[in-house]
């Protein structure tokens, strides 16, 4: 019995409960770290959304390009860029007031089918940009009673959209006096 081995011996050791438990407390700490850092903000900024983190990372870069082109010299970029057209757009200064999610069921649908859009119109005067925020809900219903009069088949031909864009710009000035509306544009326009 002397030469048989004990079992003991022969058998690997087994990590210990707490052993275990440490290091898959250090794997999921780690991997949800990862995640957050580096995961996170790439999902986040797929989805159009921006955290600070991202949004100051953003600026420093365009920052950081802006000076290694014009020198040491260059000017900060504007802290307030939103609602303004990019370069080569409209006119310098110009608001946008963007309604989004406005959803109807077009003519003769038999409410089995819907248009999902938004719309951002340019305005034409600042007065025009602060009716468009205190009547909201009536510049909604013009826009949802002009395109609810159209059928399918007219939402969905593309070449159309010119038309219910000066026809929504005629009806929105008709109501908010004239040159309120300098352009309008459909960055959502969904039939479904």
């Amino acid at each position: 019995m002397a030469n048989e081995p004990t079992p003991a011996a022969d058998a690997p050791a087994k990590p210990k409960l707490p052993v275990l438990i440490g290091m898959v407390a250090v794997g999921l700490l780690v991997g949800g770290a990862s995640g957050a850092v580096f995961i996170g903000p790439m999902v986040a900024k797929k989805m159009g959304k921006t955290t600070p983190i991202v949004a100051a990372a953003a600026a420093d870069d365009e920052h950081g390009d802006a000076e290694a082109a014009d020198g040491e010299h260059a000017e900060a970029p504007a802290a307030e860029d939103h609602g303004k057209p990019a370069e080569g757009g409209a006119a310098e200064g110009a608001a946008v007031h963007l309604l989004e999610n406005l959803v109807l069921n077009p003519a003769a649908s038999g409410g089995a089918r819907y248009l999902l859009l938004s719309v951002a119109i340019e305005v034409g005067n600042a007065k025009a940009g602060e009716d468009f925020k205190t009547r909201d809900a009536e510049l909604r219903d013009i826009i949802l009673t002009a395109l609810g009069t159209k059928t399918v088949e007219d939402l969905t031909e593309i070449t159309h959209r010119e038309t219910f864009k000066s026809e929504l710009q005629i009806a929105i000035n008709a109501r908010f006096g004239k040159k309120a509306v300098k352009s309008l544009y459909f960055p959502q326009f969904v039939v479904q």
